[in-house]
Order: structure tokens, then C-alpha cells, then sequence
């Protein structure tokens, strides 16, 4: 089936699940996934990372979490804290390697994706200009969250 033939809700079930399976499959702790909700824009980001998604999908995926939680998923993967630049260039990373393997649980469903290169988001940034928006909060030991956003530009 290509992307044409397949429904918005078709394309979106497809997108959160690929997106759980590979927040489940990169990150090394156990989480807790909330139920999708839709959202409407702005979306308020104080720090975070959006990847682009081009060809068969339309969009972005911004993943939104505390620096400090960022840094403990470095910690947890690489065995060391990250901080200062490096935490930047990690959150990157996090992003490139979701989205990654986000397209890649994609194109097995027939839907042919690229993925731009990271951006990272901190401060007070406002996000919008998409027609759809799904967040899914994913939460870990400790109370911290991973809100994981699907703007989807189709």
C-alpha cells in the first residue's frame, strides 16, 4: 500500500507506532506510554530536538524533555553524564537515531520517508504552521518525561 492510498488515520497510527517501537528500542529505560492526544499549535519547546521528515511523510518529530533528563539518557547509553555542548550534540543524536529508525519502520509499511538533519530547540521556542499535531508523554523512573511530538504537515 503507498502513502496515497493510505488514510491521515492510517499514516498517523503507522507514525505513533513506529515512533513507540523506536523510543522503546534506543532508550535504556523502562517506560510508561501515554495515550495519544491531539494538540493544537503553538507547541511550547524549552529545550529539545526536531528532525524533518520529507517524501511519503510530511512533518516533524520534536522530542521535549528536561536537560537534565537528556543528560541521564547519555549516561545510561554512553556510561558518562553529558553537559554543556556535548548535551546539545547528544539531544541531536537522540533525535537522528528516533527518527531514523522511525523511517525505517515506515518504509516496511510502504511509506518512503528521508529525515533532515537535527535541530536542536532551547529557550522559549514556538512551534507551529502544522495541520496536525499528536503528542504522546512518555514517562520513566523517577517521574521523567519524554513528550514526544508528530506534526504532521498533510
Amino acid at each position: 500500500m503507498t502513502v496515497q492510498s493510505k488514510s491521515i488515520n492510517e499514516l498517523v497510527k503507522e507514525v505513533y507506532n513506529g515512533t513507540i517501537f523506536a523510543v522503546k528500542n534506543i532508550i535504556p529505560l523502562e517506560p510508561a506510554v501515554g495515550s495519544p492526544q491531539l494538540i493544537n499549535p503553538p507547541l511550547s519547546v524549552n529545550f529539545g530536538v526536531m528532525i524533518g521528515f520529507t517524501g511519503g511523510l510530511k512533518g516533524e518529530l520534536v522530542l521535549k524533555a528536561d536537560p537534565t533528563f537528556v543528560s541521564l539518557i547519555g549516561e545510561k547509553m554512553f556510561g558518562m553524564p553529558v553537559s554543556g555542548e556535548m548535551l546539545e550534540s547528544f539531544a541531536g543524536e537522540l533525535g537522528n537515531m528516533i527518527a531514523g529508525s522511525l523511517s525505517t519502520h515506515l518504509a516496511n509499511q510502504e511509506i518512503r520517508t528521508d529525515i533532515t538533519h537535527p535541530t536542536v530547540l532551547k529557550g522559549d521556542a514556538q512551534l507551529s504552521g502544522f495541520k496536525r499535531a499528536l503528542l504522546v508523554e512518555i514517562t520513566y523512573e523517577n517521574n521523567q518525561q519524554l513528550a514526544v511530538h508528530l506534526l504532521l504537515n498533510q
